[in-house]
């Protein structure tokens, strides 16, 4: 091969050439090391601190009658991909604020209430749950109990 060759000509004899056993390993090799280090870089850091278990319809149904004849402002620390906090501003709660640490989660629950039409009346943040102060806080422990801490603003 030239310098000088054009680079439909390299195309063209890459075509031509069989990869071989060694061409497939270094074809997984590279792959696998991309896929890594978006995992290490990207995705990782929001799944490190707590284990994400999404709340069942039942649990939310829970919270909701828990929550039945309370009116006011509703915070979720820890709320994941947001269905208390879009399930609470359906029902008269507002402002409905969820804190979550993981990033795509937090994505997820703005696409989640941007797909239901309310993303410009509930806000998801973001930040530390355990630096903010909660009206109603709803946290989901890892054997599927919702717990709850009530703050009267005091």
């Amino acid at each position: 091969m030239d310098d000088d060759d054009a680079p439909e000509e390299v195309f063209a004899e890459l075509k031509t050439r069989p990869i071989g056993g060694w061409g497939v390993a270094q074809i997984g090799a590279g792959t696998g090391l991309a896929v890594y280090a978006m995992w290490v870089g990207i995705l990782q850091p929001g799944f490190r601190k707590v284990p994400y278990i999404p709340a069942s319809k039942a649990q939310v149904q829970n919270v909701m009658t828990l929550l039945r004849g309370r009116k006011g402002g509703l915070v979720d620390l820890g709320s994941g991909d947001g269905r208390i906090v879009l399930e609470a501003h359906q029902r008269g709660f507002s402002p409905a604020v969820g804190y979550e640490l993981n990033p795509w989660l937090v994505q997820l629950a703005r696409f989640h209430a941007w797909r239901a039409g309310h993303h410009e009346k509930v806000s998801y943040r973001r930040e530390d749950l355990w630096k903010q102060t909660p009206f109603v806080c709803c946290l989901t422990t890892t054997d599927g109990r919702v717990r709850f801490s009530l703050d009267t603003g005091r």
